[in-house]
């Protein structure tokens, strides 16, 4: 029986269906709309494999984004903070976990050589081939499992992966000193990147075009400005585009030095749909000799070690929290530009 129909903005809609079984709650993924079920298969776990309940589910652009892929299914959902209930490794039941989301074969040649992470056979969680968290039970290799410190809250701890891709982007390009970075964008991996980048000591600015987030920035003591109060003046060194906004490639080419570098860190589906490359971009980038990286994945230790260290303001970063039975109106809100963390509670 379907109970509910809802139509988002941007394309995105949520039927919740019910049935008189009595089974997992999982919001599943059918014909590119997201379907809250109360009958999905309950996972087993094998070896190897842990049953983990998630407490809290933080809901990123990622998950938007796996909600409208019309060739996805399952459950979607990757960051989560959660308790272990059933594990081969006895020591991890009853901990509270968070994960690595990339699932590859310990053995693959790509795992060998420490880049497992871009595994082309990989799978990824609620992502890519294998059910995500935003279910009451889901399953996950142990090897990919962290345990959280007693002093990391759960709000805290479901940003651990978040983090880790922020602190990732600090390391593809050698930050220290003086060095001119920009930050464009005010989504939270901007945000976090800010954060991430101003504790390296660089000479860190962010630009967006959202109020709200400069007032988060003037907090931290990050230099910050209006996206649209600034010049293209070829002066700095790194500029991180977290931006799905059409031009913002352009505007991150335009702000870097000759030599300069260029990293995006914005979801790559976006990018694709959204923007493209002008002949006046690839004349900058070949006058220029300009530097060209993506980002994407951070390791999890990273992200843990960061909350752990205490050096990452994440007050006013949540700005929505739902239950699950309401994960509609979760989605929704993730959807909306002013939001930038949306939490779901599991329990």
């Amino acid at each position: 029986m379907v109970r509910e129909s809802l139509a988002f903005r941007a394309g995105l809609a949520i039927r919740w269906e019910t049935t008189d079984l009595s089974c997992v709650r999982a919001l599943s993924i059918q014909n590119a709309q997201p379907v809250m079920v109360t009958d999905y298969p309950d996972p087993i776990p094998k070896d190897g494999l842990a049953l983990v309940r998630p407490t809290l589910v933080l809901i990123v652009q990622a998950d938007i984004h796996t909600c409208r892929n019309p060739e996805h299914r399952g459950v979607p959902g990757h960051q989560f903070v959660g308790v272990v209930e059933s594990a081969s490794d006895q020591s991890l039941v009853g901990q509270r976990v968070v994960g690595d989301v990339n699932i590859t074969d310990p053995d693959s040649t790509f795992a060998k050589r420490g880049i497992g992470h871009h595994d082309p056979d990989r799978r990824i969680l609620g992502i890519r081939e294998y059910d995500g968290c935003l279910s009451d039970r889901f399953l996950l290799p142990e090897r990919n499992l962290l345990q959280v410190p007693d002093e990391i809250e759960d709000e805290r701890a479901v940003f651990a992966s978040q983090l880790a891709a922020a602190i990732h982007v600090s390391r593809v390009q050698h930050i220290e000193g003086k060095t001119f970075v920009t930050v464009l964008g005010g989504d939270l991996t901007a945000l976090l990147c800010a954060q991430v980048m101003g504790s390296l000591n660089a000479s860190v600015r962010m630009l967006t075009g959202r109020g709200d987030r400069l007032e988060l920035c003037a907090k931290w003591g990050i230099k910050h400005r209006h996206l649209g109060e600034v010049g293209r003046r070829a002066d700095q060194d790194i500029v991180i585009d977290t931006m799905t906004d059409p031009g913002s490639l352009s505007t991150a080419f335009a702000m870097a030095r000759p030599r300069g570098s260029v990293i995006l860190q914005s979801h790559p589906v976006a990018v694709l749909e959204d923007q493209t490359l002008t002949t006046q971009d690839m004349a900058l980038i070949i006058e220029r000799e300009l530097k060209i990286y993506g980002s994407r994945c951070g390791q999890i230790n990273d992200g843990l070690a960061a909350l752990q260290s205490g050096c990452i303001d994440l007050s006013g970063l949540i700005t929505k929290r739902v239950k699950f039975d309401d994960v509609m109106t979760g989605l929704r809100a993730a959807i909306e530009p002013e939001h930038i963390g949306v939490l779901i509670q599991m329990g």
